[in-house]
Formats: C-alpha cells, sequence, structure tokens
C-alpha cells in the first residue's frame, strides 16, 4: 500500500474530535458529495423533467381556451333520392339533401362541398380559471416533490457518508486491536519457548489474533458496501476520491442548545401541502363542470352539384366540381347538461375525501417531524453525557491493558487476563466511536426535522 493510499484510509466527515483524521489528497468533503449526488442522481433529473413538464401544462391549459376549427373538402359522386323527416346524424350518417320525387333515381350525379365550421366555447362560469389554477397547483405539487427528493437525497449521501466514517474509525481500531494482539503473540511465544509458560498460552494468543483480524475483514466488507452506495450516489469511484473533515464548527459547539436556527418550513411539508392545495384545486374543477357552457358557434360552406334547381341531372359529372352556392350560419348556444348534476355532486363528495386524505397526510407528516426532532434533542443530551464519560473509559482500559501485559510477562497473572485486558480496550476504543457516531446522526437528524441541514453542512 502507497502512503497516499494509507493517509486517504484516514477518512473523516467532520472536524470534531482528535480522533478523527485531517484532509487528505484526492478528497471529498461533505458538500461536495451532496452536490455531486444532486447534479448525478437519476432520480433528482428525473424531478426536473416532471417540473418542466409542469410548466408546459400550464401552457397547454391555458390554450384550452382557444376556439375549433374545422376545414374540409370533399368531393363526391353518388344518388340524391330524399323524402320529408328529422333524424339525429349521431355525427356518423351523411347528409343527403336534394330533389323530392316519388321514385327512387338511379342516376348517378357528382357534386363536391367546402366547410369550415367553428365552435368557441366563450363562457363557462370560471371553468378556465380552475382549469388554470389545477395545473399551476400540479407544477406546485412537482416543484415541491423535487425539492423534497433533493432533501430525501441528501439525507441518504450523508447517512452513507457517516457510516463510512464511522466504519473507517472501527476498520483502524481492528488494525491497531491486531498489532496489540500480534505483539502479544510474540511476547507469549517468547517467553512459552523459554519455559517460563504453558505452551496453552501462545494456543490462545493466536486464537485472539486470528479472532482480531476476521473482525477486520468483516468490518471491510461492510465498508465496501457503504461506499459502493456512496459511489452510486456521487457518480465517483470512491475507491480512489476519500471523504474528509472541514475546518469549521465542531462537534462540542454543534451540540450546545440553539446551535441551529429553527426554519419556517420543510420540503416534505410542503410536498404534502401542495398534494392538498392539488385536491382542493380539482374540487373546484369539479364543482365548474355541472355549471353551463355558452359557446359561440359559426359555420360556412359552399356547394357544387351536377343537378340542376329544376332536378335534371347533368350527364357530365365534371359540371358539377365547381362551386355554385354559398351558405354561412352563426349561432350562439348555451348547453347545461342538467341530468349530470347528481353524477357531478357524487365526483364532488369523492374529491372532498381525497382532500380530507391528503390533509390528514400532511398532519401525519407534521407530527412525525416533531416527534423526530424531540428524539434527536434527546440523543444529543445522552451524546453530550456520553462524550464526557467515554474518554475516562478509555483512558482506564490503555492504562489496565499496559499493566496486565507489563505482570504476565513478569509471570504475575494469566493470559486470560490479559486478553480481557485487550478486549476491555478495543471495546472502548469502540464505544468511543460509536458515541461520535450517535451524536452525529443525533445532530444530522435534528437538522433534517427542522430543515436545517443545508445550514449545518455549511457549518462544517
Amino acid at each position: 500500500m502507497t502512503a497516499k493510499k494509507r493517509y486517504g484510509l484516514l477518512l473523516c466527515l467532520l472536524p470534531c474530535t482528535s480522533l478523527f483524521a485531517g484532509p487528505v489528497a484526492d478528497s471529498l468533503s461533505l458538500r461536495q458529495a451532496v452536490d455531486l449526488a444532486l447534479t448525478h442522481y437519476p432520480a433528482v433529473k428525473a424531478k426536473q423533467a416532471l417540473v418542466k413538464a409542469g410548466q408546459a401544462n400550464i401552457t397547454d391549459v391555458k390554450h384550452n381556451w382557444y376556439p375549433a376549427l374545422r376545414l374540409h373538402e370533399q368531393v363526391d359522386a353518388g344518388t340524391d333520392n330524399s323524402i320529408y323527416g328529422s333524424y339525429f346524424t349521431m355525427g356518423m350518417i351523411p347528409s343527403t339533401s336534394g330533389g323530392i320525387r316519388a321514385d327512387n333515381n338511379a342516376a348517378l350525379m357528382s357534386g363536391n362541398i367546402a366547410m369550415a365550421s367553428m365552435q368557441w366555447e366563450i363562457y363557462n362560469f370560471g371553468a378556465y380559471g380552475t382549469q388554470k389554477e389545477a395545473a399551476r397547483q400540479d407544477l406546485h405539487v412537482n416543484e415541491a416533490d423535487l425539492n423534497n427528493t433533493t432533501n430525501q437525497l441528501t439525507v441518504s449521501v450523508i447517512r452513507d457518508y457517516l457510516e463510512l466514517l464511522r466504519l473507517n474509525e472501527l476498520r483502524q481500531i481492528q488494525t491497531d486491536n491486531i498489532r496489540r494482539n500480534a505483539e502479544m503473540a510474540r511476547a507469549v511465544t517468547a517467553i512459552v519457548l523459554h519455559g517460563l509458560k504453558p505452551g496453552v498460552d501462545s494456543a490462545i494468543a493466536a486464537a485472539e489474533l486470528s479472532k482480531a483480524r476476521l473482525g477486520l475483514l468483516e468490518v471491510a466488507n461492510r465498508y465496501n458496501q457503504v461506499r459502493i452506495q456512496l459511489a452510486a450516489f456521487t457518480g465517483l469511484d470512491t475507491a480512489q476520491v476519500l471523504p474528509v473533515f472541514g475546518s469549521g464548527a465542531t462537534l462540542p459547539q454543534l451540540l450546545e442548545p440553539d446551535s441551529l436556527r429553527p426554519a419556517d418550513s420543510h420540503p416534505l411539508l410542503e410536498y404534502y401541502h401542495a398534494l392538498y392545495q392539488r385536491q382542493q384545486a380539482q374540487e373546484q374543477v369539479v364543482r365548474k363542470q355541472q355549471l353551463p357552457k355558452v359557446n359561440l358557434m359559426a359555420a360556412g360552406w359552399m356547394r357544387g352539384s351536377s343537378g340542376t334547381f329544376n332536378d335534371v341531372y347533368d350527364k357530365n359529372l365534371f359540371s358539377g366540381l365547381g362551386y355554385s352556392r354559398y351558405n354561412y350560419l352563426l349561432g350562439l348556444g348555451i348547453t347545461w347538461n342538467v341530468a349530470d348534476l347528481k353524477h357531478t355532486r357524487d365526483r364532488m363528495a369523492v374529491q372532498k375525501q381525497k382532500s380530507a386524505a391528503a390533509a390528514q397526510e400532511l398532519e401525519t407528516s407534521r407530527t412525525n417531524l416533531q416527534s423526530l426532532y424531540q428524539q434527536a434533542q434527546a440523543d444529543i443530551l445522552t451524546a453530550q453525557a456520553k462524550l464526557k464519560e467515554l474518554p475516562l473509559q478509555l483512558m482506564a482500559a490503555q492504562a489496565a491493558a499496559k499493566q496486565k501485559m507489563a505482570l504476565y510477562k513478569h509471570g504475575l497473572t494469566s493470559i486470560i487476563e490479559v486478553t480481557n485486558a485487550l478486549f476491555v480496550l478495543n471495546r472502548a476504543e469502540t464505544d468511543l466511536v460509536q458515541a461520535h457516531d450517535e451524536a452525529w446522526k443525533a445532530l444530522f437528524r435534528a437538522a433534517y426535522a427542522d430543515n436545517n441541514l443545508g445550514q449545518l453542512i455549511s457549518s462544517l
């Protein structure tokens, strides 16, 4: 292992204690990791695309007010037999108009027609406005979803970053534990070879050394799993680029009360509030559907025919390809589907329940965030107490391990007492790392619940 890689193993997340190392070459700060994840991760890009889609949808809904204008031209050849009577066309039955006679006439006649029709819903008692508002609320939901996704991604990156720090410190502790057990094994072997101790002592020392190596393998495997996950977030090969501390606030400073300024909002609450507002906007859309619609209608058409007004069929079918008659039609209509009022009220009842559900989801999220913040504050108080006591435990364990080893070398204690002392020292070192990890995680949980992640990261 090169010196550069060896120093790189001393990764740290935040500047706080003597237990943590300083910046190294090819390093990656927490802020850089978060920025890279927000730039690289596909889920964020997907949410950004949905925001753009919501913006385009607003423009589309604004154009709902545009009139429908249809142009049509056709050339036909067929018979022309008709009788008086009315019928519903249903939009499918072709219209036949012309001669009225007692017998059917099988002679062909030609004709053409050009038409232009317009239907414009010029007033619908505010339905257009509710549709625009619903589109704006859809965009608001997409924007809030994007903000919440980036916030959740930030939490995930911080979680893996903290875990990587913890595992690296544990890996260093296990390395030190291997070194101590190796020193003990060499000393025991020398004493056993001189006949001062039984051979079983060297076997016990060898077993403890093997156990320490297995512990390092387990921690290293978990370290690699977290490293791979962080690489997926940031898009970097984290085997080459390692996390480091900054030079900002220290852990004791951050654990002090009121170290973070409370925020007024939270991305999670904003997202659920946007969902609630969207359901309310849909209520208005449904309500306006039961109101009348005022339409301006216009049509114009031109006709040509090979038949004449006196019921004579010209055998030259090409004579019907010119236009000989011109008509137009204007109208103002109001449409009110009275029979649909009951169905609209049913849809309104459904939509009101959806709004009520969204309101309860919002309240649930607010309650969960408050509970998370209170739990994090309780954990911070516990962490402060642990960080005051654990250094004393570590110093005592270090002194005990040295004394036990010295006593063993002078034949005043057994190998079991030495291994127990080394185990206590290893546990004290592990407990201190765990306490720092719990303190940082409690801080970040409180920052997440109070929407102060950015402020905490900046302070580091």
